[in-house]
């Protein structure tokens, strides 16, 4: 006869809460071998205490519960092998990330703010492959990198060269409402034909102060920042979307610490 353990006893040789046992049942995680119909008491098999100590390590390394349960029920173990490592390579990815902020916060705390060089430039009206869709902040990185891609795709496909580098305009709204019609862009000068969600379009032409940003995309906040501050003091800002023109993208290297982005400002030049 299989040996019975009580839920506290389950729960001190799993290390596992009387409350997380609870729960993974309800989850359909770890189900009890019996439950008293009349009382409600769980009991467990000796046999279950192995995958306790599975579920405790997968929690530690906040593995969610419905991915516990496919890599528990998968029918192989090449195929829970492939849901494991997944998550191992989400949780590095996670790290590097938390990595990238903790280093760019200490700088911010360490380091005064560098002086950055601005240039004016008064920019032609200009012929350009894009994309504009209504984008929201948290789909903001996911949208800009398809997009962009997208376009390079069409261009290629048609063989037009580019005249330009890649560009974006960002218009306030996107800061002051967390949405806004956002625009990507490729400049062109041959012929070339729409296709999909790639229209051919004209940019006005624009005054732009404009900023080198040198490093990834996530930190322009710091060159918005000092950027922002030369416009706004000597009062040459005016209403218009900032221009981005990016000067060596991903395609060129393979880190963004190494990406270079002129950030313009739409400005009014008096002379």
């Amino acid at each position: 006869m299989a040996l019975k353990l009580s839920i506290g006893d389950f729960a001190r040789m799993s290390h596992l809460s009387v409350k997380a046992l609870r729960y993974y049942h309800t989850a359909g995680l770890l189900a009890p071998a019996d439950v008293d119909p009349e009382t409600g008491y769980r009991s467990y098999d000796l046999s279950q205490v192995a995958t306790a100590h599975v579920i405790r390590r997968f929690r530690a390394l906040e593995m969610p519960v419905e991915q516990i349960k496919a890599i528990l029920s998968a029918p192989s173990i090449s195929e829970r092998n492939t849901l494991v490592v997944a998550h191992l390579k989400q949780m590095e990815s996670d790290l590097e990330q938390t990595q990238r902020i903790v280093a760019s916060l200490r700088s911010l705390l360490e380091a005064s703010p560098a002086e950055i060089a601005v240039e004016y430039r008064s920019v032609p009206a200009l012929r350009v492959a894009a994309i504009t869709s209504v984008v929201e902040v948290s789909k903001l990185y996911s949208w800009f990198f398809e997009s962009l891609a997208d376009i390079q795709r069409v261009v290629r496909a048609q063989r037009v060269t580019p005249a330009g580098p890649l560009g974006g305009l960002f218009p306030t709204e996107l800061f002051t409402d967390e949405a806004a019609e956002l625009t990507v862009f490729v400049p062109i000068s041959g012929a070339m034909s729409p296709s999909g969600n790639v229209v051919i379009r004209e940019l006005p032409p624009v005054e732009l102060a404009i900023a080198v940003h040198r490093g990834s995309l996530r930190e322009t906040d710091r060159t918005f920042g000092s950027l922002g501050a030369h416009v706004l003091e000597r009062t040459i800002a005016v209403d218009g979307p900032i221009r981005e023109h990016y000067i060596v993208t991903r395609e060129d290297v393979k880190d963004d610490s190494q990406l270079v982005t002129e950030i313009g400002w739409p400005i009014f030049l008096t002379s």
